[in-house]
């Protein structure tokens, strides 16, 4: 693939509103006009994945599980059509996807499936004919053809391997964090910035509760050899460099 395309996953917390959608679009817009081709994955919006499950259990102690995933797959499809319909409103050519639209199979396991493969030319011809593709993180289609959700903050496995698959050697994680800390910075005043570590130091900080990254998606990372980079969302720096 395009050495040119880059994989920018933004987080909910990045995508909670109005302001912060538009500043996305502008992180975007930045990637295009320096001659990138970025491919986007996006959680749900805030805390709407939680508002969903908060709306499946009032009605049931114990739901279906996969009709959980039918309900809060909607959450990180509402984030990327929003994302879409914005960066067309100022000019740039994008399409938002599901993860069944780009053929990111998945086990059939509901609430917990691992990605299989991506099974599908979909985002490479969406590449191709100069779309921007916004696809719904966390959410797969299982072998046995039903909807499917990753672990909770899967969304960072599903951006390091379409990362990996388009041939990308990166990813941008877009957080709303300036970067990886040796200890909680809102707890201990002398935390210091990590601005290079490595994916075992990161793999024990996210087991450890470091709430930065999935655990799976450095292990992933790792395996692939793709370089991750946590990038605050409001001025685009990158903050701390993950290989």
């Amino acid at each position: 693939m395009n050495e040119n395309v880059v994989v920018m996953k933004f987080g909910g917390n990045t995508l909670a509103n109005k302001e912060k959608i538009l500043l996305a679009v502008d992180l975007i817009k930045n990637r295009i006009e320096n001659g990138k081709k970025p491919v986007i994955v996006a959680s749900a919006n805030g805390n709407m994945t939680d508002i969903l499950l908060d709306n499946a259990y009032s009605l049931s102690e114990n739901p279906d599980k996969r009709e959980l995933d039918m309900l809060i797959t909607t959450g990180e499809r509402i984030s990327v059509a929003l994302l879409s319909i914005a960066l067309r409103a100022r000019g740039v050519n994008s399409v938002s996807l599901t993860g069944s639209q780009i053929g990111l199979v998945t086990t059939s396991q509901h609430s917990g499936a691992d990605i299989l493969a991506l099974k599908s030319d979909r985002l490479f011809k969406e590449i191709a004919s100069g779309n921007v593709p916004i696809v719904a993180g966390f959410q797969g289609i299982g072998e046995n053809k039903e909807i499917t959700t990753l672990k909770r903050g899967g969304s960072d496995v599903s951006a390091v391997f379409l990362a990996s698959e388009l041939g990308g050697n990166s990813v941008a994680m877009i957080k709303d964090v300036t970067g990886v800390y040796d200890k909680d910075p809102n707890k201990h005043e002398d935390a210091q910035k990590l601005d290079l570590i490595d994916f075992d130091v990161m793999y024990k900080l996210a087991l450890e509760g470091a709430n930065i990254l999935h655990p799976d998606a450095v292990k992933l990372a790792k395996e692939k050899n793709v370089k991750i980079e946590i990038v605050y969302y409001k001025d685009g720096k990158v903050g701390t460099v993950i290989k």
